[in-house]
């Protein structure tokens, strides 16, 4: 085991940290996919992935662009890496062709795939971590065929606290990543620890987990909502704030509206749309949520803004946010126990004083997927419990 001082000095903290340069063309708009561990946890194996990746195609969730298959935690051999290469493992039992014979599966799909690593001596269920074997561990996924480093932050060596010497360690495997032949989506799962999202993108990161883990609950939807809500700013094209994965049909956990509201919240924020649910056996209604293709079109609309928080009134708040092609998104958030109507002007929506109020613009509802007509000045909509209004204005006044 290296000790903590050990450590510090092979990562020379003192040192004045090097900005990296990151492929923005791996992440125009918020990345689309699906992982393992909220269904599958550690009983993840070549069989679970294929059903999953042949579901996402015979769905059409490939065709809604969930392109990632992500194999979370305990992929590998747990007793340690190779005495000679030192490179990770893939468990024999439960990749019988290894990672790069699935993942040259998934490719026959048309889709790519992910996998997991940490950021420090183990993983957080104790498998093979990469510190310290970043270069090794990056060249083993390029010759995979991997597309996707999702990274996490166990078992670090207490090597968090300030942005310095957490950036330094993710950075290690930024560097490395740039050093191989295949480009792979780097996701830093650093849990929103030492402000990542003010140094993500300087380590070679695409995106950037903004909070601790989320659950599937309704409470801890609107708890990552309310941390995202002061830095949403910063998501933007080549590199996205992560509210963790969707838990959208996931343990029955939460209502169809909560599920629509979840959904919508993570779409006009721009968070990468990462299932969690079971594609291989889903109802027709968690199916109709995360396949809205008008919904999905806000998460990848080009220009990349989130949505912005304009107001709270009691119970209820709205979002609002710029669109390609001169038009708006607005999201009426009701977090109140019962129905509410809600207002807002344009002065509100385009979070302006010099609107013309008299100004008519052509609304959509994007859940009903229906022209709400032209509305001039302000519009008033009535709100679910628990519930959204996602509308399109496709203008500006």
């Amino acid at each position: 085991m290296v000790s903590v001082p050990q450590v510090l000095t092979i990562l020379g903290l003192a040192a004045t940290q090097v900005m990296a340069t990151i492929d923005p063309s791996l992440a125009k708009t918020p990345q689309m996919g699906w992982n393992s561990w909220n269904n599958y946890a550690c009983n993840v194996n070549e069989t679970v992935i294929l059903d999953v990746a042949n579901a996402i195609v015979s769905s059409g969730l490939k065709d809604a662009g969930y392109h990632y298959v992500n194999i979370d935690d305990c992929w590998s051999v747990k007793a340690g890496r190779d005495n000679t290469t030192h490179r990770i493992i893939p468990d024999p039992a439960k990749f019988p062709e290894g990672i790069n014979g699935t993942a040259a599966k998934v490719h026959a799909l048309g889709l790519k795939l992910g996998i997991y690593s940490d950021a420090g001596t183990n993983t957080c269920a104790g498998y093979p971590g990469s510190y310290g074997y970043e270069q090794i561990d990056a060249e083993s996924f390029s010759e995979w065929g991997i597309d996707y480093l999702k990274y996490d932050n166990c078992n670090n060596l207490g090597l968090q606290g300030n942005a310095t010497v957490s950036s330094t360690r993710y950075k290690r495997m930024g560097d490395a990543l740039k050093n191989v032949s295949r480009p792979i989506f780097y996701s830093l799962c650093s849990w929103g620890t030492d402000d990542v999202w003010d140094w993500g993108r300087s380590v070679g990161g695409q995106s950037w987990r903004m909070s601790g883990d989320i659950s599937a609950s309704w409470d801890s939807v609107v708890s990552i909502t309310g941390q995202e809500v002061p830095i949403a700013n910063i998501s933007a094209p080549g590199g996205w704030n992560d509210m963790d994965m969707l838990e959208v049909g996931v343990k029955n956990s939460m209502t169809n509206t909560e599920y629509m509201s979840h959904f919508s919240i993570w779409a006009a924020m721009k968070a990468p749309l990462i299932l969690g649910n079971d594609v291989t056996n889903m109802t027709s209604d968690i199916k109709k949520i995360i396949a809205n293709k008008e919904v999905i079109a806000i998460n990848q609309d080009p220009l990349g803004a989130s949505v912005l928080q304009r107001w709270i009134k009691g119970n209820t708040q709205l979002f609002s946010g710029p669109l390609s092609n001169n038009s708006y998104v607005a999201l009426f958030l009701n977090l109140g126990n019962s129905t509410a109507t809600m207002s807002a002007t344009w002065s509100d929506i385009y979070n302006s004083t010099t609107v013309n109020s008299k100004k008519s613009i052509p609304v959509r509802d994007l859940w009903e997927q229906k022209d709400l007509g032209n509305s001039k000045g302000k519009i008033s909509v009535s709100v679910e419990a628990h519930g959204v209004r996602l509308l399109k204005l496709s203008g500006r006044a």
